[in-house]
């Protein structure tokens, strides 16, 4: 599945078009400074790939899934 980065994910720069691959775990911990805001309530964790292979644990709320 392909999707858009929201924001900066280590060496993947934001609006950068990644492949998400599996599952990582979840991020219980988000503040004001993350995209989706401050959030109670864990989010999924996938690892995602750039087309130079750079490869980032990403959460779903900084992810927008493309078609």
């Amino acid at each position: 599945m392909k999707a858009k980065l929201l924001s900066d994910a280590g060496v993947i720069s934001e609006g950068t078009a990644v492949e998400i691959a599996s599952k990582v775990g979840t991020n219980d911990a988000r503040s004001d400074e993350d995209v989706g805001g401050r959030s109670t309530t864990a989010a999924p964790v996938y690892e995602v790939t750039d087309k130079e292979g750079h490869t980032e644990n990403v959460d779903t709320r900084d992810l927008q899934v493309e078609p």
